[in-house]
């Protein structure tokens, strides 16, 4: 993104200017292209980001979870029990459970994947319009009026607007330790990452 705000540093200069060159239609297309290419970019690291969460969470379930479950069961499974008799209920009993833990916590993963995705895109989207509003005052050859130099602004505030990816990670392994815990229910570990989120799309 540095790359972007430089450019459109140097597309308020020119504006600036009385006549504005007809070079800097071309500088706007290669913004226009670059922020494409960071949109893209970002979309593509945020969907990697869950998708290792994603498999995490399964791992997790597996080698964690479930054989801390299955040792508090058993403990209270009454001494003198017929275990292979008994097994079809047990699993009945287990499997379930097991399986409603971990669907909570890939459902609330993609949740936030999804509200993160809309957050990007709809950002992108304000600096896609107003880039493309800047072209087409710049290629007009209109001078700036207050209202244009207000466009200028929020174009160039947008281009700093981004996720920080690393404190989503951390909120996200916060989420799978926490709701993970064979011991607890995952509503507050939930409730908790749905605040985390939104906190990080509102800075």
């Amino acid at each position: 993104m540095k790359r972007i705000i430089q450019l459109f540093f140097l597309i308020t200069l020119l504006s600036s200017c009385a006549k504005i060159p007809v070079e800097a239609v071309d500088l706007t297309d290669a913004i226009i292209k670059e922020g494409d290419r960071m949109h893209t970019l970002n979309i593509t690291l945020l969907n990697k980001m869950f998708k290792d969460k994603s498999d995490k969470i399964d791992d997790f379930i597996k080698t964690e979870y479930t054989p801390r479950f299955l040792e508090n069961f058993m403990k209270k499974v009454p001494a003198g029990t017929d275990a292979k008799a008994e097994l079809p209920n047990m699993l009945n009993a287990i499997v379930p459970e097991i399986t409603s833990r971990r669907n909570q916590m890939q459902t609330t993963l993609e949740g936030q994947r999804i509200k993160l995705v809309t957050k990007l895109n709809d950002d992108y989207k304000t600096f896609s319009d107003a880039a493309l509003a800047l072209k087409k005052l710049i290629a007009s050859a209109v001078k700036l009026n207050k209202e244009e130099h207000d466009l200028l602004n929020t174009i160039k505030g947008l281009t700093g607007i981004k996720l920080d990816f690393n404190q989503v990670e951390s909120e996200l392994d916060k989420f799978i330790l926490k709701a993970g815990d064979a011991s607890g229910t995952t509503v507050g570990s939930i409730n908790e990452l749905n605040d985390a989120i939104n906190s990080i799309i509102k800075k």
